[in-house]
């Protein structure tokens, strides 16, 4: 066998432990308990930034995750659910990137029944009406689909009604976006003309 074919076959062989050696601190890396460790640490040292960062990596990725942990009969679905979802705030203007992406992440597959959703909202509509023009980045990153559930999801229930999601609309003008605006008004117009329905 030559050399080359045997450095070719040995790499062959090196590159699934390579690549499951990769994706074990990211399954890791996301489980309740680990979230619960790193939310206490943050109450603990609010400033430190490297325990702001391991609490961003802990937070679910996904809405079903989100869901897993915050959600009915979730892991940490113990009546405090919303100060882990509320503390994204306060770490927003340190992480506007890493924040915004979850947000919209998680909110783009929400629904808005339930405790944990609802502040889910509150916290994206927050992050969108103080960081607009990086709000922005991140839904055209979307499909029309996904931008269309995650706008409809902030215009459900009371929060379009919040100034912060007329703080969207307005920095949306501001900043030229009048077609994402335009989306914003639409779904507000839309879930107001479904809850004036349903109260008939």
């Amino acid at each position: 066998m030559s050399r080359g074919l045997a450095i070719y076959l040995s790499l062959l062989l090196l590159l699934p432990s390579l690549s499951i050696a990769a994706a074990q601190p990211l399954l890791h890396s996301q489980n309740p308990e680990r979230l619960k460790a790193a939310f206490t640490s943050l109450k603990a040292a609010p400033n430190n930034r490297s325990v702001q960062h391991r609490f961003l990596k802990a937070f679910p990725r996904t809405y079903k995750k989100f869901q897993a942990y915050f959600g009915p009969g979730g892991a940490l679905a113990d009546g405090y659910e919303c100060d882990y979802i509320f503390a994204l705030s306060t770490l927003q203007s340190h992480h506007v990137a890493e924040v915004g992406s979850l947000l919209v992440q998680l909110s783009k597959d929400a629904e808005s029944q339930g405790n944990a959703p609802s502040c889910l909202q509150n916290v994206t509509a927050n992050y969108g009406s103080h960081f607009t023009k990086s709000f922005a980045v991140f839904l055209h990153q979307l499909s029309p689909q996904d931008r269309g559930q995650l706008i409809d999801f902030l215009a459900e229930l009371e929060s379009a009604k919040y100034p912060a999601y007329q703080g969207i609309i307005q920095n949306l003008k501001g900043l030229n976006e009048s077609e994402l605006a335009k989306e914003f008004q639409q779904a507000q117009a839309d879930a107001a003309h479904a809850a004036c329905a349903s109260s008939m």
